[in-house]
């Protein structure tokens, strides 16, 4: 990073990266964003019936925080106020061996100009300042180099639970979705929010590796009993990390 730069190169190319994909999917249809899925089955059928297309998103690593969200204003991105996260706190914080009360990760929304005019928050950003206690070169690198914290986000307008079963299964046998887990975060919306992460089975090759179903309110009565494909989950994340290091050989 030079000077007093928000963000680093990188930064700035992933976040330009992320408002880009953010711009072709909000007129993209269901069957092209989760790609593997065939026409005729559940996972494209519910998916069209019951879900949108929410947020494509990105982790990024400001000067500070001030620093960064001055940055993304005066680009014109409009960011909305930060909320704490608490769901990617804990994943980096058991990715990386941080202590998760050390590990302050910021949560914003863009607003970027998209296809039709509109404005939504369609590109969620989490911050991790350099200036954290927790921040490491090592994360920044890694994060840098893989984006494991990308993914696409569907938005599930009634999050009953009959639906929510049919989807995460339709989505679990028919696109090649592995169930990573998920979280409720006390701090998005007036009820809060219960996000639901899916990384794609290295055998179901495609663009998009990460998919997020986004629900309001606390689902966790319900996510708690979804069995995880914790196996499956590491063999998906470690050839990920084989398919970037060969790609940059």
């Amino acid at each position: 990073m030079s000077g007093e730069s928000a963000f680093s190169g990188a930064d700035l190319r992933r976040l330009a990266g992320a408002v880009g994909d953010a711009r072709s999917a909000w007129t993209a249809s269901a069957s092209s964003l989760l790609e593997q899925v065939g026409p005729g089955g559940d996972a494209l059928s519910l998916t069209e019936q019951h879900c949108v297309f929410d947020h494509c998103a990105v982790l990024l690593f400001p000067r500070t925080l001030d620093s960064g969200l001055r940055h993304l204003e005066q680009q014109g991105l409009a960011p909305l106020p930060t909320v704490p996260s608490t769901v990617v706190r804990g994943r980096l914080s058991e990715r990386y061996g941080l202590d998760p009360a050390k590990c302050r990760v910021h949560i914003t929304r863009l607003r970027p100009e998209l296809p039709d005019g509109r404005h939504h928050a369609s590109v969620e950003v989490f911050l991790l300042p350099r200036d954290e206690a927790a921040f490491d070169g090592r994360i920044e690198e890694s994060e840098a180099a893989h984006g494991f914290e990308q993914h696409t986000a569907f938005v599930c307008g009634r999050p009953s639970a009959p639906v929510l079963e049919s989807l995460v299964t339709a989505w679990r046998t028919e696109a090649g979705l592995l169930w990573e887990g998920g979280g409720y975060n006390p701090h998005e919306g007036p009820q809060g929010s219960t996000v639901m992460y899916f990384v794609r089975d290295h055998t179901w090759p495609a663009r998009r590796r990460r998919f997020e179903l986004h629900c309001a309110g606390d689902l966790r009565k319900f996510t708690t009993h979804i069995p995880r494909d914790t196996e499956a989950v590491r063999h998906a994340y470690t050839a990920w990390r084989r398919t970037e290091h060969a790609a940059h050989l």
